[in-house]
């Protein structure tokens, strides 16, 4: 169990990446959201949510190789990146900015990011890649809504 919960949280290795491996898990999780996930609302909101548990739970064991919150775990971000894009017109310039909002989110942490980040084991891994998807799906509605395409 252990070993599956490594491989699901270092994202089937690509939290290996030798540099930025919560980018590359990030463009990983906009990938797998491109081309596997359907353009249905109920399935991408099940989805989802489905990958935001799965990040929890094994992030949470991988922290026991890891540490908190290790630079090797990076599920969190695939989730992340899965709320950004949920529901979003699939064009490449809106996943490419979603992409660049998500990680300047991620990494600036802006309240209740940067608090949530403390909760306990996978909690604390996942919460504040959620909220950055969130604050990343909300600016990207915004500015689609404002002409932007």
């Amino acid at each position: 169990m252990k070993k599956i919960a490594e491989v699901i949280a270092t994202a089937f290795y690509v939290g290996y990446a030798p540099v930025v491996p919560a980018t590359f898990g990030a463009a990983l999780g906009a990938v797998v959201f491109w081309f596997l996930m359907p353009r249905s609302i109920a399935t991408q909101s099940l989805v989802t949510v489905a990958a935001i548990f799965l990040a929890i739970v094994t992030s949470g064991k991988a922290e026991e190789k890891y540490g908190t919150d290790g630079r090797r775990i990076v599920i969190d971000e695939v989730a992340g990146m899965f709320v950004s894009l949920c529901f979003l017109p699939r064009s490449l310039p809106v996943f490419l900015a979603a992409f660049v909002v998500f990680r300047v989110l991620d990494i600036l942490k802006p309240f209740p990011a940067n608090r949530l980040q403390r909760l306990p084991g996978g909690w604390g891994v996942v919460a504040d890649d959620v909220f950055a998807g969130i604050y990343t799906n909300v600016l990207m509605r915004i500015l689609l809504a404002s002409g932007g395409k």
